[in-house]
């Protein structure tokens, strides 16, 4: 199993202590959006983390300024997640529209910008990791992130 932001390869167990949870949108960003189901357990955008490292991302948006959450940048790794994270938020938004609109959330409420995500998309190409996952994913769930597939839906609906 591959932790996410750090590509940090663990044999995979059951053992919270080893690796946990992340939810790429914060669940404190979300107007109290997530439950068992729907977004709150959707594969697309549930990753395996590193306890020590979620716990210190905690709520911070994705961006590139001070005070923001900096995907490459992670201590200790070289991994580039910056066009993942993107591409997670971009499906959230699509795949979730009505209750990103009910609950009042933007780009704003989970990145520096819309602009940034953009960016982070083009310049982290979708990898052959994102690319396996999601293949495995569509086999449980039943649905695929199409800004993986191509990851030029972004430009053509926000850009």
């Amino acid at each position: 199993m591959l932790l996410y932001y750090t590509a940090e390869s663990i044999t995979k167990t059951n053992n919270m202590n080893v690796w946990n949870r992340e939810h790429v949108w914060a669940q404190s960003l979300t107007n109290n959006w997530f439950g068992e189901s729907g977004a709150g357990a959707d594969a697309h955008h549930l990753r395996p983390c590193d306890p020590i490292l979620n716990s210190s991302r905690g709520n911070k948006k994705f961006g590139e300024s001070s005070g923001y959450f900096y995907p490459l940048n992670v201590e200790g790794s070289s991994a580039d997640y910056r066009g993942d994270v993107a591409r997670i938020i971009f499906y959230m938004m699509v795949r979730y529209a009505e209750e990103v609109q009910n609950k009042g959330l933007s780009f704003t409420s989970i990145a520096e910008s819309k602009e940034i995500l953009l960016k982070w998309n083009k310049e982290d190409p979708v990898s052959q990791t994102e690319i396996i996952r999601n293949n495995y994913i569509y086999t449980k769930q039943g649905n695929r992130n199409p800004f993986i597939d191509n990851s030029n839906y972004a430009n053509m609906i926000w850009g």
